[in-house]
């Protein structure tokens, strides 16, 4: 929060008026009326603008009781439930600092808290009814499936806004996607890696979804168990997880009774056997004896062969940055390239730094892509 204060008490001295302190700072009368009646504060290039012509500190300008917006929560799911890394902490909150930075150029108000879940909790059957009530919000029956853009009209109605990111292959860990949560305007946003196996896709989405709903009230390792149990639920939920088991048992090739299910569902065959064999343990039976080592493995080793989102929703496991943006516009109807295009624009000039740590790419696809957004015209 600006110390206002203190701000329009050194104009006074400097002799400095609204209209002088617009030019130094270049940006406009209405803009600078703003930041001293408290409806907004600097961007990080014009608050450095105005302490210099101001002739104080950047600390001088911000009151020492709040100096600046609540952190952003960052969600995040280490492979094997490994213990959050710090480098892996430090580039998620950098991601979402970053972000943040968008936020006022995606044309999105966020003055309404979104519908969310009051007091979420790990119980089981609160779990299952989250994601019960969530189908009955799409308006699908108990055993219908799940659908990448039903997925997606669920983000829209909840507000949260999309960041599709291409990081290459299928990766382990979080690294196919990440939540940011800012706690000072109740934003959320999404990152999805769309290099990611298209059979885990709709697990993806489904699990950030299920941070959102929480509104990040549940962090950490809480917060991961909850996502995972939603997704579980709303896309391969128990009672059909149920119908799959009875056939596995009948089936002399079990095997291609959990694959024929996992595509009807748009889950992975691992999401099919997992589910099986828990509904087969709730009930106190045996297991389906499918999740060995060795499936586990062949279903690893082809990922190097697997169908990628970017290729089913793209055309391309490789696209261009250009049909990257365009096509995520069109697919996910994302105001976020548009919201960076406008950024870059606004700071005068390309910035593949700023680029690399709000979208967690490596320089190279910083570069490529801060000339297509340079291009992008509204």
């Amino acid at each position: 929060m600006l110390n206002i204060k203190f701000i329009k008490s050194t104009m006074r001295l400097l002799g400095l008026t609204g209209q002088d302190l617009a030019g130094q700072c270049d940006v406009s009368k209405e803009a600078v009326s703003n930041w001293l009646s408290g409806e907004s504060i600097p961007r990080p290039s014009k608050l450095a603008l105005l302490a210099t012509n101001l002739k104080v500190s950047i600390d001088q300008l911000l009151l020492v009781d709040n100096l600046g917006p609540a952190e952003p929560v960052i969600a995040y799911r280490m492979r094997n439930n490994r213990a959050l890394t710090e480098p892996a902490k430090e580039a998620g909150d950098e991601v979402g600092r970053h972000l943040r930075q968008l936020l006022p150029f995606t044309g999105v108000d966020s003055i309404f808290t979104p519908r969310h879940l009051e007091l979420p909790t790990l119980d089981a059957d609160y779990i299952a009814k989250a994601a019960k009530a969530t189908r009955v919000s799409l308006g699908l029956s108990p055993i219908e499936a799940v659908t990448h853009k039903h997925l997606i009209s669920l983000f829209h109605s909840f507000g949260a806004l999309l960041v599709p990111v291409f990081w290459g292959g299928n990766k382990d860990g979080h690294e196919n996607a990440m939540s940011v949560y800012l706690p000072d305007s109740k934003a959320s946003l999404v990152l999805f890696n769309m290099g990611c196996r298209l059979d885990d896709f709709s697990y993806w989405l489904a699990h950030e979804f299920g941070h959102c709903l929480t509104l990040h009230a549940l962090r950490g390792q809480e917060g991961e168990t909850f996502a995972e149990q939603f997704a579980q639920q709303l896309l391969f939920p128990d009672i059909v997880a149920k119908h799959a088991l009875a056939e596995i048992r009948v089936s002399p090739s079990p095997l291609s009774i959990a694959s024929r299910f996992a595509g009807s569902y748009g889950v992975s065959v691992v999401a099919v056997v997992k589910a099986a064999d828990r509904v087969a343990e709730a009930a106190g039976e045996k297991k389906t004896d499918l999740a060995t080592g060795s499936f586990f493995g062949q279903w690893k080793r082809s990922s190097k062969t697997a169908l990628t989102a970017a290729q089913e929703l793209f055309g391309t496991s490789t696209p261009s940055p250009v049909e990257f943006i365009v096509k995520s516009e069109q697919l996910f109807r994302t105001p976020i390239f548009r919201a960076m295009a406008r950024w870059q624009r606004d700071e005068g000039g390309r910035n593949p730094a700023f680029i690399s740590a709000a979208f967690n790419l490596n320089m190279g696809d910083a570069v490529a892509m801060s000339y297509a957004l340079w291009d992008l015209t509204d």
